[in-house]
């Protein structure tokens, strides 16, 4: 194979866990040219990966947005040539991409989302699911491809100012509100903490600075708030010099893991069986056994049921007591390296 063309538009998260398919289509084929079709908006988490020839991005949000923007899209790539595309998005939109490029093969994920959405009725949840990076790599099997893990080039960032000590991410953003830790749970998770061995460094989006700005008014000591300041290359940057991550469940944590960074991932209206825990051994879900979880494939607005009990009953004092194993390690590998 001389060009292979991969197709996953988003979201941030879907994107680093495909990124396993890049190994090992990197490894299958040490010399051929991998492009890596992508929302704009997650372009610079690729910017640095020298597995790939090209990083293309879908400006879905611009030139790119509606059927005008995708027959403009599918026009730009009429003229390219591949042996192989792999769809790792398999929808509407990337199967016009995919057929768009008229490559010799392409290959689909199974998506199974019929599957997870059976999960939130009840049928399948003690079964579980097949995690989403063996699905990708299923659907390379043909290849004849070996297992992969996930991994992001993270380039170090002199313009982005983090502690000279060791410290901790904390993540506490998330798109739905019922996947978020209340902010005055952070706070005390930071107070537990302490500020003797540890920094702690808040980091997210511009929609995340409100409730950033929260945690550091109600922490015990000051913290270092990145949240809305970082691009996506330099948080994967800024995330691969920290010891650990504590977040919810969003692509902010697979981000973490991608870069060697163990997570602390706090799970509510969505659970591990729908395919996107965390995949390192040294990192955790904390999660509640409730008969409503899961409730939704994305999270929501509010609690159907009105308790939120999935994450409100996840106190700061349990979060803290599964850091500490991480921490403890973390200082050990620093007194040996």
């Amino acid at each position: 194979m001389k060009r292979i063309a991969v197709i996953r538009l988003g979201a941030m998260g879907d994107i680093v866990l495909a990124t396993a398919a890049v190994a090992a289509l990197a490894r299958r084929f040490p010399g051929a040219a991998i492009d890596f079709i992508c929302k704009r908006d997650f372009a610079g988490l690729l910017e640095h990966d020298p597995r790939l020839a090209r990083v293309i991005p879908f400006d879905h949000r611009g030139r790119h947005r509606g059927l005008r923007g995708l027959l403009l899209f599918l026009h730009g790539l009429s003229r390219e040539r591949y042996d192989c595309v792999v769809d790792l998005q398999a929808n509407g939109r990337s199967r016009a991409i995919a057929r768009c490029l008229r490559a010799g093969r392409r290959l689909e994920w199974p998506k199974l989302g019929l599957r997870r959405r059976m999960m939130i009725c009840g049928v399948g949840r003690e079964a579980g699911g097949e995690p989403v990076i063996e699905r990708y790599l299923r659907a390379l099997a043909p290849l004849g491809t070996a297992a992969a893990h996930p991994r992001l080039h993270a380039a170090p960032d002199r313009t982005v100012t983090l502690p000279r000590r060791p410290f901790i991410a904390i993540a506490p953003g998330a798109h739905w509100p019922t996947k978020r830790w209340p902010a005055e749970r952070f706070s005390e998770l930071i107070a537990r903490i302490g500020n003797a061995k540890w920094d702690i460094v808040l980091v997210g989006g511009e929609d995340d600075r409100e409730t950033c700005d929260l945690i550091a008014a109600g922490s015990a000591f000051p913290v270092h708030d990145l949240s809305g300041r970082l691009s996506l290359a330099q948080l994967a940057g800024a995330l691969s010099q920290a010891a650990l991550l504590v977040c919810n469940d969003t692509g902010v944590m697979h981000v973490a893991e991608a870069v060697n960074t163990p997570v602390i991932a706090l799970f509510g209206p969505t659970v591990r069986q729908f395919g996107f825990a965390p995949w390192r051994r040294e990192s955790a879900v904390i999660e509640r056994s409730l008969p409503c979880r899961p409730c939704s494939l994305h999270g929501s607005k509010r609690c159907p049921r009105g308790h939120f009990r999935c994450l409100r009953d996840i106190t700061a004092e349990e979060v803290h007591a599964a850091i500490r194993p991480l921490l403890l390690r973390h200082l050990g590998m620093l007194l040996f390296s």
